[in-house]
């Protein structure tokens, strides 16, 4: 059984991890389940296409699993983590085929086959080890964009609890604490790994789902007005979108995950504010005990802001 001694931060310690540097580019990582939507693909374009901004130095393909929905409710039927996984590395690297050629391309690294279900087996993975890495010799705060389950991350830090006192992490997960449930796609897939989240004390800021992130809502007649036969990465999502899950007839399609770049590139469009950082029960409703540490929740997000910048970026992406 693996002994866990968690490095505690005090909250001054853990408020500077988690607030990113105003000037100056900011060091990213995107942990990605790339192939089960479209918004992981516009959330990784969108975070290359702000070099100005953000240092984004690796993207990590975490599992997955939608089997839930049945064959008919994606645009693929996936019940292996590890065929997800995968799916999601090819995924990746189809993405930056259409991106803007630079010197320095991220580093795609293959992730967790399987969840973590068990805190005392982690398993080791070349986005596990680099991630550890990563964080280790980092000269200031690593940022880990987790759009996914976030079972690569859970497995870094189970394996390397040093982590902790250099990353924050935001995730995209879970519902927000006064919606009516908390069956959340990236929660639900691995309960384990979301515990450890919120357990081992890393600095995290939490973006909701429902009850926040669900306002980043488009649609495939507005994806493919603007994006059809502008840049290569615009087509390619003009193209794709349609067969993208739940987008149905006079639907609107969330863009869940483009949240997490959004906050580091301007976190004025956020409404935060600490909590101390919930528990998981069973039935996967949230408890709270004050005497936790505290984490960062989004309560809201300006919508508008965040899609002006994300369709300029990418209509104009070949033109950088």
């Amino acid at each position: 059984m693996l002994s866990i001694h968690w490095p505690e931060l005090t909250s001054a310690q853990r408020i500077a991890l988690i607030t990113p540097p105003k000037y100056g580019k900011v060091p990213i990582v995107i942990d990605s389940d790339t192939y089960n939507e479209i918004d992981d693909q516009m959330a990784i374009a969108w975070a290359f296409l702000h070099p100005e901004r953000l240092d984004l130095q690796a993207v990590y393909a975490a599992p997955f699993t939608n089997h839930y929905f049945g064959k008919e409710g994606s645009h693929t039927y996936v019940d292996d983590p590890a065929v997800g996984m995968q799916l999601s590395v090819d995924e990746i690297y189809r993405v930056f085929n259409k991106l803007p050629r630079r010197e320095n391309i991220p580093q795609i690294f293959q992730g967790s086959t399987r969840y973590l279900k068990d805190s005392n087996q982690p398993e080791m993975s070349a986005a596990v080890q680099d991630l550890i890495n990563r964080a280790r010799t980092a000269e200031q705060t690593l940022h880990v964009l987790a759009i996914a389950a976030p079972t690569n991350i859970a497995n870094a830090l189970l394996l390397a609890p040093d982590i902790v006192t250099k990353i924050h992490v935001i995730w995209l997960g879970g519902n927000s604490y006064a919606w009516k449930d908390n069956h959340e796609f990236n929660l639900m897939q691995d309960i384990a790994a979301s515990r450890v989240l919120f357990d081992s004390g890393v600095a995290l800021t939490q973006i909701p789902c429902f009850g926040v992130a669900n306002t980043m809502a488009s649609s495939v007649p507005e994806m493919q007005h603007y994006f059809a036969e502008t840049s290569r990465i615009g087509s390619y999502f003009a193209e794709i979108a349609p067969r993208c899950p739940w987008i149905g007839f006079a639907s609107r399609k969330v863009i869940w995950d483009i949240t997490t770049v959004g906050y580091v590139l301007n976190p004025d469009w956020f409404t935060c504010e600490y909590r101390t950082s919930p528990l998981i029960n069973d039935n996967l409703s949230w408890s709270f005990d004050n005497r936790r540490h505290v984490i960062q929740v989004a309560k809201f997000i300006e919508r508008d802001a965040l899609f002006k910048d994300l369709f300029r970026s990418i209509i104009d992406a070949d033109e950088g």
